[in-house]
């Protein structure tokens, strides 16, 4: 049984950012000897698990394979899968990268896409998994101010995604995750922009699209940069993004920014019953 730092904990090592919790990568293990051993499976995905004291989250390396019957994507988790199998199943270059003691193990390159600012998928398996969508644009809101963009083939298969209705089978558990997530990254706004041009946000949320439709529509009547253009409401929300990193301070500015139409964003993204629970709790 071995064990590597991956993904996120070496993106955000190379790239100085903080990080709360380390994420690791277990080979040549089984699922029943990484439970004997204390770990905590997760209530979704069997083959992730959690340190109950560490709270740091282990992945049981995987073999990524499409099924040829059913042309769905299958797993395969046994002795014999190893690390590059694992970081394989990694939606960005830049988060398939595992370290063994001091050397980086970059398959993908994910290194020099870091060095060239790119946000870039592994293998074209990338379009059969939803939740990639929601990955990309993530890591956009997170390092768009340091200059990081999505390159031109990874965009073209998230819109190819978005007009499949791949976002239809995206949990709504893990869309709501990942909004929190970019509530503390530096532009939440570029989540939902990214969303937006790949065609995937009117899916989830048609008023929130409506505004950047509207924003778009603008730009082009004043012969501005559409692709730059940004409802009132999301500049609101990289503002207190930017003053702040308390979570909930920003997300209570985002749904006061939105104005008439909070409500019905909120419910889209899976976000008002928490945003009524830390209201009422304010309130009370």
């Amino acid at each position: 049984m071995q064990f590597y730092p991956a993904g996120e904990t070496i993106t955000c090592r190379l790239l100085d950012l903080p990080l709360q919790r380390t994420e690791w990568i277990i080979s040549g293990a089984q699922a029943d000897e990484i439970i004997a051993a204390g770990f905590q499976r997760h209530q979704v995905d069997e083959t992730r698990f959690t340190h109950a004291e560490s709270g740091d989250s282990y992945q049981l390396a995987r073999h990524q394979y499409l099924d040829q019957e059913s042309g769905q994507l299958r797993y395969q988790c046994d002795d014999g899968v190893t690390l590059e199998n694992e970081l394989a199943t990694r939606a960005l270059t830049i988060l398939a990268m595992a370290s063994d003691g001091d050397d980086i193990i970059d398959p993908y390159d994910g290194q020099e896409d870091l060095i060239e600012g790119v946000l870039r998928h592994v293998t074209p398996h990338f379009v059969r998994i939803p939740q990639n969508l929601l990955t990309t644009a993530v890591w956009a809101a997170r390092l768009t101010a340091w200059g990081f963009s999505i390159a031109h083939a990874t965009f073209a298969l998230m819109k190819e995604m978005a007009a499949s209705g791949a976002v239809e089978q995206i949990p709504r558990y893990a869309i709501s995750d990942a909004v929190l997530q970019v509530m503390a990254s530096p532009r939440p706004s570029e989540f939902f922009h990214v969303l937006h041009r790949c065609g995937a946000l009117q899916l989830i949320s048609k008023e929130l699209d409506a505004l950047f439709e509207e924003c778009d529509k603008n730009a082009s009547q004043k012969q501005h940069d559409s692709e730059n253009c940004l409802p009132d409401a999301l500049r609101s929300l990289d503002r207190a993004a930017a003053e702040t990193d308390n979570i909930s301070t920003v997300v209570k500015t985002f749904y006061e920014a939105l104005g008439a139409i909070a409500d019905a964003v909120f419910n889209s993204f899976g976000l008002d019953a928490l945003f009524k629970e830390r209201k009422n709790n304010k309130d009370g």
